[in-house]
């Protein structure tokens, strides 16, 4: 047993007892008298108008006695034992009073509970035993037996004091758990209140926590189950309280996330894919500082969140998707040999609507107009082509077919005269409006036109046109700073684009 688990082993308890008896007294003696008595040794376990002897420890017996000048046998018994378990002395009388001491080994179970300790005085040697002392006294005991459970715990009176626990007291160390329990099911300390010292008592741990008072870390996540319960909120029976893939600990510790949260910036990424998958940082919502979110990188426009140029070209993503229309993706947006950022530096349109045909033109200014020319006396009615295109994700549009309504003879319709067959275009597209466009000026037409009927912004038209041109919907021919978009069938001989591949 520890230090801090021992009790006390000596208690004290005087006794004046004053119930003297007169016996008969041999001619010419005088007079017997029990005057005291006192208790002492490890069998003496409290103090109280009744003291508390341990039936199976030993017990010192003091005893103060007058007697004559004959011998004497001082016994002391406790009322209930069997005969010839008293304890006895032989003195020899001083006429005088004089201190006896006897010791009770230990008390048989039978004579627990309240008793009488009983000191008597009788002539030594007497031939009648059962005759009445010549002097006695007595003191109330209570008596503990070695298997009885005073306090009702669960442990055995003899038990308790071997493990230093309370033998009248069911919790010695007040944590919620019997002392029973505590020893025989839980297997924890009944003299401490926190076994595991975890900062959960075991009774918090055992009735409301269900987690193990002799662990520290009952789920073994890297907190311990106080700090998990009273610091984080989280809980020490799992090792990821908030299920985004990051243990509690490595999120408290590591990574300085909130183990009760499953995003915790709350870009839209859960934290354990954020480090684990994406290597992004889950405490900022944009970890490159490009302008784009995380999770905005990762699920729309399939750049990566920790390069704030995904493709290199100089230009930071967001600055590309919101500020400029282009890919972010794609280091030459439109095509056309410049990069994005040398285009926007040099002050050109670095949106998808740049010319794939700059320089198309005859490079002699004579050649040049000529084929400005020939675009222009070119102009004229044509037939009207309509192209299935196909979605971009850099546009507005998700692709389709435009629809031809046949109309009938003396119905007047957008695009057919009274008197004449036309055919109604019914937009279900961007680039069904663009085509719409070009129909309405003979299949070419400048982009700035495209702008100003559409209604678009610059950065869409650009981006619309972009697409078509890529899907071969359209071609765009440059004219000094500006594009002229032109149905395919309808570009003039002599203007393609110095980056088409042509037959030797």
């Amino acid at each position: 047993m520890s230090a801090r688990l021992a009790v006390p082993v000596t208690v004290v308890v005087a006794v004046v007892l004053f119930a003297l008896t007169g016996g008969a007294v041999a001619a010419g003696s005088d007079a017997v008298a029990v005057n005291s008595v006192t208790l002492s040794g490890a069998g003496v376990v409290a103090d109280g108008e009744r003291p508390t002897v341990a039936g199976w420890r030993a017990v010192n017996v003091t005893t103060s006695v007058t007697t004559g000048t004959d011998t004497y046998d001082v016994c002391a018994d406790v009322h209930g034992n069997t005969a010839g378990t008293a304890t006895c002395r032989q003195v020899d009388g001083t006429n005088a009073t004089t201190n006896v001491t006897l010791t009770l080994d230990g008390v048989p179970e039978n004579a627990t509970g309240k008793r009488d300790l009983t000191v008597t005085v009788r002539a030594a040697n007497a031939t009648n035993t059962s005759a009445e002392p010549l002097a006695s006294g007595t003191v109330g005991v209570r008596v503990l037996g070695a298997a009885g459970d005073v306090d009702g715990d669960g442990l055995g009176n003899r038990e308790e004091f071997e493990r230093g626990t309370g033998f009248d007291t069911r919790d010695t160390d007040g944590d919620g758990l019997a002392d029973g329990p505590e020893l025989n099911t839980h297997e924890t300390d009944p003299t401490s209140t926190d076994t595991d010292d975890d900062g959960l008592a075991d009774g918090v741990e055992v009735d409301n926590q269900q987690t193990n008072p002799t662990e520290t870390d009952t789920d073994g996540d890297g907190l311990d189950d106080g700090v998990e319960v009273a610091t984080h909120g989280t809980d020490p029976t799992d090792t990821d309280t908030d299920g985004d893939g990051l243990g509690d600990g490595a999120e408290v510790t590591e990574y300085q996330t909130d183990p009760t949260e499953t995003d915790t910036d709350g870009d839209g990424l859960d934290d354990g894919p954020e480090v684990n998958v994406h290597e992004t940082d889950p405490t900022n919502p944009d970890t490159d500082g490009d302008g784009l979110d995380d999770a905005a990188e990762v699920r729309r426009y399939d750049t990566n969140p920790t390069r704030a140029d995904t493709d290199g070209d100089g230009l930071a993503d967001g600055r590309e998707v919101n500020q400029l229309g282009t890919n972010p993706t794609r280091a030459d947006t439109d095509g056309d040999g410049l990069a994005d950022a040398a285009e926007d530096a040099s002050g050109g349109d670095v949106s998808p609507d740049d010319s794939r045909l700059v320089g198309a033109l005859s490079p002699t200014p004579g050649v040049a107009v000529g084929a400005l020319a020939g675009v222009s006396l070119a102009l004229g009615a044509g037939a009207v082509l309509f192209y299935r295109t196909r979605g971009s994700p850099w546009t507005d549009s998700s692709g389709g077919r435009t629809e031809q309504v046949d109309v009938e003879p003396g119905v007047e319709t957008d695009g057919a005269t009274e008197g004449g067959t036309g055919h109604v275009a019914r937009a279900t597209t961007d680039e069904e409006r663009v085509h719409e466009v070009l129909d309405e000026h003979d299949g070419r037409v400048r982009q700035s036109v495209v702008v100003s009927e559409t209604g678009w912004s610059k950065s869409k038209v650009s981006r619309v046109l972009s697409g078509m041109a890529d899907d071969g919907a359209i071609q765009k021919i440059p004219i000094g700073r500006e594009n002229v978009v032109v149905h395919p069938d309808r570009v003039p001989e002599g203007a393609e684009s110095p980056f088409d591949s042509s037959d030797e």
